[in-house]
């Protein structure tokens, strides 16, 4: 085995061990693409759908998913770094769930289905950190500024690539182990307690954790049928250990109401209008101290500003 691949192939869980939290297993395959390409320092922040699959089966997992990341461009802008962001550790509370996820959901289910385009279109605001270290998961982080991203998911991700676009660097993204499209979105269950159980099956467990992340990385980026989206979030709140955060906000600063879930010593938030209950973005940041930074540190966050149907990638419209 390539030593470089062997490195990072050690660096997951073996067989049966709990899975990566989702903010971790981001920056492994930053990680993994700055070793490849040689670019030390540009590290950019993979976020994708098609990009999180699950890595219940360790380094075999490594070696089916990441390998469908292709980058390709004429040039990668410079990154800049600002410093670390602490933030209040606001308090979450199961207080409130199943109502909060409730109105989200009604809310998605307002929205009109799809009637034309080939790609949903997403353009947000991202800022993430990166290891200081080489080769290093649990060491000082330090965090790349706030900057654009766009992304092209094909809504069939069986038949075609998609793109993300981002500091200057096109990737292709294929379709990995655990990814569905929006045809695909379209085929799963909507009582959401059967969701939740097909959600256990394709995991392999019922890790609660894992299935958080596994909703994120199934709408994350990605336009879903409005039915399935709803479904999605009435079924994460029969998730055990889900919270709502009262106040959050997203990387623009916009304030929300936040569902979050803490594993691995650090807390996911997905970032809501409080009004209107629309998706705003996310974050994600360390609720004890550790290695890796005091309690507080933003570990990611982003917002979305646009998202949309399109004819073809790398197209507006």
């Amino acid at each position: 085995m390539n030593t470089e691949f062997k490195e990072i192939a050690d660096m997951l869980p073996g067989i049966g061990d709990p899975e990566l939290p989702s903010m971790r297993h981001r920056q492994l395959k930053e990680h993994f693409m700055r070793e490849v390409t040689g670019h030390r320092r540009a590290g950019r922040r993979i976020r994708l759908a098609a990009l999180l699959a699950p890595l219940a089966a360790g380094a075999a997992a490594l070696s089916l998913a990441i390998p469908g990341l292709v980058g390709h461009g004429s040039h990668s802008e410079e990154v800049a770094y600002v410093p670390v962001k602490i933030i209040h550790v606001p308090v979450a509370s199961k207080k409130g769930v199943a109502r909060t996820l409730n109105q989200i959901a009604d809310a998605a289910a307002r929205v009109p289905a799809v009637t034309a385009g080939q790609y949903a279109y997403t353009k947000s605001m991202v800022e993430s950190t990166r290891p200081t270290e080489q080769r290093s998961f649990d060491g000082p982080v330090e965090m790349i500024a706030l900057h654009p991203r766009q992304v092209w998911m094909p809504l069939d991700l069986l038949k075609k690539t998609g793109l993300a676009r981002e500091s200057g660097q096109d990737t292709t993204l294929h379709s990995a182990i655990d990814s569905l499209g929006y045809k695909q979105l379209a085929t799963l269950p909507t009582d959401p307690a059967t969701l939740l159980n097909r959600l256990y099956v394709r995991q392999g467990d019922r890790d609660p954790a894992r299935a958080f992340d596994q909703i994120q990385t199934l709408m994350n980026e990605q336009i879903v049928p409005p039915a399935t989206r709803a479904a999605l979030y009435r079924a994460t709140a029969l998730i055990p250990g889900v919270r709502v955060v009262n106040a959050s906000e997203d990387a623009l600063g916009r304030k929300g109401i936040a569902v979050s879930f803490d594993a691995h010593g650090e807390r996911t938030e997905w970032v809501f209008d409080k009004t209107s209950f629309a998706y705003l973005g996310d974050r994600d940041y360390l609720i004890n101290n550790s290695s890796q930074g005091r309690a507080g540190t933003l570990m990611s966050a982003s917002a979305v500003q646009t998202q949309k149907l399109v004819s073809d990638k790398g197209r507006l419209r």
